[in-house]
Formats: structure tokens, sequence, C-alpha cells
């Protein structure tokens, strides 16, 4: 940034130094290009450090022109790249203000370098992440064709940087719409002519100035120690030797924005919520947790038809599988050892299977749902009684699933 600062500094005395009487011009561009961002990006959004993909951006400047050659620019800009691998369904939304000093050479030809520098904010939003916020410098080349003096075509390139911490490349495409006079006044220039060929006047004299008074030297001022430099005197210091360059609060200790326990300049994730648990780079400590169901239902004696007592848990396993939408389920079928036993497989697969059309018309994509029926074999009771070959006329499965969520400090589980 103290580089960037260096180079607008000299452009501006340039400037200054330069001026002419020259008519306001203003000009409009929209420009259209792509945005390469630093890998760097990524962890500020708590995703991998497997940087973000490149972007299309879209920038409009506003312009004015005070001399032929030098100007300023304000832009305001927008891109929405995806994330990267495995976060392809997440997009970034990146917005941008900024203001640059611009100097044109060959003013007044078709063909028109100019350079750029100045400074902006960048803000980040992620989908289902926080968001945070760059001040960040540029610098930038490009060249214009001028069609004529209200329009030109515009191509540029800009490395911005966000004091050392993530460095993009952005290249536009454009075009450029200009208005007003943008040409010396002829009757200022004249007037300034005679201006400096008139005869000079003749002086008058000048008094004689009186001895000035002699002033006092004011009294010293105590030196008032502040040994780790941070604006606060030592006396009134709670929190010594903290790093050079980090910002604190009257009592000298570094600045926690979101009341985390983890200073700024330490916080990988501000603007955590209040009260969650976070770990020594200021980031939330996920919990994760085993979620499973069961199903078992039972069926009558040679019959595929699912009882009215089924339907709870029926919609109890419906409403699992579309709260997680990733897990797959097994539907097996069986029966007892009543009758033959290749009509016992086929019966135990129409009971899977009906089970299975009960989910696919729920809503539940079908690809998600297997169903197979294993005849008499694997009872869970003796077929030697009634109510053990009932228990054996059944249709289960089971779905496990892992969520997570974020631990607050007032939980008292790990």
């Amino acid at each position: 940034m103290r580089a960037f600062k260096i180079i607008l500094g000299g452009m501006i005395l340039n400037a200054a130094v330069n001026m002419g009487v020259w008519a306001d011009e203003f000009y409009i561009s929209p420009l259209l290009g792509d945005h390469f961002y630093d890998s760097k990006t990524a962890p500020d959004l708590q995703y991998p450090a497997k940087g973000v993909n490149n972007g299309r951006q879209f920038t409009l400047g506003l312009g004015y022109r005070f001399t032929p050659n030098w100007g300023v620019e304000g832009d305001i800009g927008r891109s929405t790249p995806n994330l990267p691998s495995p976060y392809l369904d997440r997009f970034l939304h990146y917005h941008h203000a900024d203001f640059n000093l611009m100097y044109r050479f060959n003013a007044d030809g078709h063909l028109q370098p100019f350079v750029l520098a100045g400074a902006g904010r960048a803000r980040y939003q992620a989908d289902l992440g926080p968001n945070f916020q760059k001040d960040y410098g540029q610098a930038g080349a490009g060249l214009m064709w001028a069609y004529n003096d209200r329009f030109a075509v515009r191509t540029e390139g800009r490395y911005m940087e966000a004091g050392g911490h993530w460095k993009d490349w952005v290249a536009l495409v454009g075009m450029e719409f200009r208005f007003g006079q943008g040409a010396f006044h002829e009757d200022q220039e004249a007037a300034d002519t005679s201006a400096d060929t008139a005869a000079p006047a003749t002086a008058e004299p000048v008094a004689a100035e009186p001895a000035a008074t002699p002033v006092a030297e004011p009294a010293p001022v105590p030196v008032v120690a502040d040994d780790d430099h941070d604006g606060v005197p030592n006396d009134q210091d709670k929190c010594p030797n903290t790093p050079a360059g980090v910002q604190v609060d009257a009592q000298g200790c570094p600045l926690d924005s979101d009341h985390d326990g983890v200073p700024d300049y330490l916080d990988k994730c501000p603007n955590t919520k209040p009260g969650a648990a976070v770990d020594a780079q200021g980031c939330y400590v996920m919990v994760n947790q085993d979620q499973s169901i069961r199903l078992d239902i039972n069926f009558e004696t040679n019959k595929a038809v699912i009882h009215g007592d089924a339907s709870a848990q029926l919609h109890k396993l419906i409403d699992f599988m579309h709260q997680y939408p990733d897990v797959n389920v097994v539907i097996e079928g069986y029966t007892d050892n009543v009758g033959n036993a290749q009509a016992n497989q086929l019966l135990s697969q129409r009971r899977a299977d009906v089970v299975r059309n009960v989910l696919v018309s729920a809503g539940v994509d079908a690809s998600r749902l297997k169903a197979v029926g294993y005849g008499e074999s694997r009872p869970v009771a003796s077929n030697a009684t009634e109510q053990g070959r009932s228990e054996n006329r059944r249709v289960v499965a089971t779905v496990h699933a892992q969520s997570s969520y974020i631990k607050m400090k007032s939980d008292s589980n790990p």
C-alpha cells in the first residue's frame, strides 16, 4: 500500500504543476473483463486455501479530465465467480469501489496509452459463509483508440494489492463516452498572452518593516514513555508489548471487534456470532453428530399391502431423506417360511418395491433407493409360531447420516 501512496502522490504533484486552462470534460466508461483472484481469498471466507475460480467482472467508471493529460476516475464494479471444488455450487459475490488518478500520453492522438493509480475498498460475500471487506491500492496501464472527440475504445490491466495480504489481477475492455468541450479556452489564452506582454507597472516604494519582537521559547514538553509505541503511555497500558502496527483500545489492548476473545490481528474469521465457541484463530468450533433412522413394518400372509399403522414410520423416513439429500438407503423385504421358497422370494421383492414406490411418490430421488427381496432368509423370530411368522413378514431399512453445528460456549458437552 505504501508504494501505491508514493505513486499516487507523485502523479497528483505532477498534475498540479502541469495544470493548464482546460474546459471541463466528463466521461462514462463501461468495462467488461476477467478478475484473477489470489488464493489467499479463500481462507478469509472460511474455505480451504484452494483459491477462488476466476470470474467475469463488470466495472463502470465515471471520470473527469481537468487537463488534456490528467484526470480522475471513480469506479464501481462486481464479479460473481464460483468457488473451487468441492464448493462448485456456491458463489463468491465481489463488489468494489475505487478512486484513481489517470495520466494519458499522446492525449491529442488516436492512440492514447495511459496509466492510473488509486485506492478503494472491496467486499467479499460467500454463499453460506461470512463476509469481509478489504482496502486495497491499485495501479494499471492500458491503451485507448479514440475514434473521435466523443468516443473511444479502451483496454487495460490492473494490479490490486491489499496490504500484502492478497494480490489480484484484472483485465478489462470497454468503451469511453465523453461529454463537455475538452479544449483550451481561446479567450482565456489570449488574456493570458496579453497579460504576459503588457508593460510592467511602476513599482511603488515599500516601507521598511519594523523589527520583529523576540518570541519567548516554549517550555519543553515532558516526554511520556510508551515502550510498545501503541499510542498509550506505559502507566495507562493494560497490555504492554503489543506487536507493532496493531490497533489498540484506550487501555492499550488489541481490538477484538466481535468479542470472541481473539484479537482482530489474529482473527481469521471476523464477525463470529456472540456466544459461539472459537478456536485460536477465531473460527467456529464445529461439533459433528451421527443421525440414524430405522424402518420396520410388517405385512399380512401372502400380501404386499402397507397397513395404515405404518404411515407414521414412512413419513419419518421420508422427512429424513429430504433433510439429508446425500444419503442412500437399501430397502429389504422378507417373508416367513410358509409356502414355496421361490414364491416367497418374489413376494419379498414386491414388499420392498411397494415401500420404495411410496418414497419415490413423496419426492425422494429413485436413484437413492434400492429395493432387495431376501425371501424367507434371515428370520428375526421363530417360524414355528404365528407370532414369530408375523415378525418375519417385514420390510426394514436403516439410514445413517452425519450433521454438524456450531458449538456454543454455554454447551456443557465437548
